[in-house]
């Protein structure tokens, strides 16, 4: 299959009377998806007059109209740009007015945080559909489909242009590494559809003819109990996430005999939460590494390489994945080296929207740059070491110092600042401010946390501040952010936790 929506068709032809989404107790057959999809995509196009390549924005939870709203776009030829819900107002507004999309489509819960687009805001029961009216078939092999948020080292948000062959190449590659997403599974979809982790995963378990039961939001109770009232067969859950399912008493007494494989990824995971993951669910478990560039995974731990010294590893290259290692001039360094990261495979996006210096700047002679630095050996094993950019990921979120040190920087007392990911057991990183204060100012840690709180979104608010009599610079006045994350490192083995 080339696109989504010929995925979703062919499905649909083969089995429409298999469930393809569960979400809250009501299911939703491949026939009924395929239907809706149409109808939706088609009531679109006539509503809002849409043209092929045009964006429509969705801030919402993971629920099944969104994801139905995902699939009815690709139908219409449209990208959809899902919006990340725990963004403040401001934030909602810097990332939907940089896609300038036609409409966002918000759930109701979160119609206080659209209030500053400056487009057409519509709730989900105000969707037209046009039943009548057929497939539009506007779906193309190269179009754009999804565009994705990340922040860059600026600290400002970038669109990642996903293609449909972005996405169908990265379900045909999780189909080698992770034989559960089968025709007739069951694959809990609770990491959130603004992230690649959660709508990359979702479609790849539709495609593969799986039920995608989706979860709202992770509550660590009610997955628990998903997972065994639903006879979950597959997974994707961050590190994070695991560890709160496995603090939980419950965990030790839950049923997860029908559960075969969890993959698990976003951000790093420590050998004592993936040991007990193990020892919890007594499933195999598999490491999947990418970024949102890379369309999600590109590098995988099968579960039998879960032993010594590769429990550090990320893994191998998947199925038409090239990754190499280089030096600051893009060339090769030998096997054990430390080097960047990069990666070469038809899942690498298009480039980000609008910002053609980024994109060249990122993909360099098809080689996508990924900001990380590690070693591969011998054998194709990659080793993550550190991040050559300052991203820090709390929780499988991504977090740029740059975006909280411009807003930390407007409070009244605050001289200078900056951010920091210091390690934390239950994140991984957490974000710390180092703050100068101005002369005769005595500003209160909690209380500049305090201040953040409706500036930026919970996962990007500093959980500590530190003060100290300066920031360390060099000669162009960049931040040694190295020489500040050193005290607290200390003793770690790698750079990440």
């Amino acid at each position: 299959m080339r696109t989504i929506s010929q995925g979703l068709r062919w499905r649909a032809r083969r089995h429409p009377d298999l469930e393809a989404l569960w979400y809250r107790g009501q299911s939703t057959t491949y026939g009924q998806l395929d239907q809706q999809a149409s109808a939706l995509a088609a009531g679109l196009i006539r509503e809002l007059d849409l043209t092929p390549g045009d964006r429509v924005a969705v801030l919402d939870k993971n629920t099944a109209h969104a994801l139905e709203l995902m699939l009815a776009l690709d139908r219409a030829g449209v990208v959809a740009v899902p919006v990340n819900w725990r963004l403040t107002a401001s934030e909602v507004a810097t990332v939907v007015n940089d896609a300038e999309p036609v409409a966002l489509v918000v759930d109701e819960e979160f119609r206080q945080s659209a209030d500053q687009v400056a487009c057409r805001v519509m709730g989900f029961d105000e969707l037209p559909r046009d039943a009548d009216a057929g497939d539009p078939r506007r779906d193309a092999e190269n179009s754009v489909t999804w565009q994705l948020y990340t922040s860059g080292t600026t600290g400002l948000p970038k669109g990642a242009m996903l293609t449909n062959l972005n996405l169908n190449t990265l379900t045909g590659s999780l189909l080698f590494e992770i034989p559960e997403l089968r025709e007739g599974g069951r694959s809990l979809v609770a990491m959130p559809l603004y992230h690649i982790g959660g709508c990359g995963w979702a479609l790849a378990s539709i495609l593969c003819g799986s039920t995608a039961v989706i979860v709202r939001e992770f509550l660590p109770q009610e997955v628990l109990k998903i997972l065994a009232e639903q006879r979950v067969d597959t997974a994707f859950l961050v590190p994070a996430a695991l560890l709160f399912l496995t603090s939980m008493p419950e965990a030790q007494t839950t049923d997860f005999s029908n559960l075969k494989n969890v993959a698990y990824g976003a951000s790093p995971i420590s050998p004592e939460i993936l040991k007990r993951s193990i020892d919890t669910f007594k499933c195999r478990f598999t490491q999947l590494y990418g970024l949102t560039e890379t369309t999600g995974a590109a590098v995988a731990l099968t579960f039998e390489n879960h032993e010594g010294e590769r429990l550090l590893s990320a893994g191998r290259p998947m199925y038409g994945v090239d990754v190499r290692v280089v030096d600051p001039d893009d060339k090769e360094v030998p096997a054990g080296e430390i080097g960047e990261i990069v990666i070469r495979a038809p899942t690498v996006m298009q480039g980000y929207w609008r910002r053609d210096e980024d994109t060249k700047a990122t993909i360099r002679d098809g080689w996508f740059h990924s900001g990380d630095a590690g070693t591969m050996d011998a054998d194709g094993f990659v080793y993550i070491k550190d991040r050559i950019k300052d991203m820090i990921v709390s929780g499988g979120e991504n977090v740029y110092p740059a975006e909280i040190e411009a807003v930390l920087a407007g409070h009244p007392d605050v001289a200078d600042v900056a951010v920091i990911g210091v390690p934390d057991d239950q994140w991984g990183e957490t974000v710390k401010a180092l703050v100068v204060a101005k002369d005769g100012a005595t500003p209160d840690g909690d209380a500049i946390i305090d201040w953040a709180r409706e500036r930026l979104a919970g996962f990007k608010r500093p959980r500590s501040v530190d003060f100290v009599e300066t920031i360390p610079r060099n000669p162009s006045g960049k931040i040694l952010k190295r020489e500040l994350r050193e005290p607290y490192w200390a003793g770690k083995t790698r750079r990440v936790s």
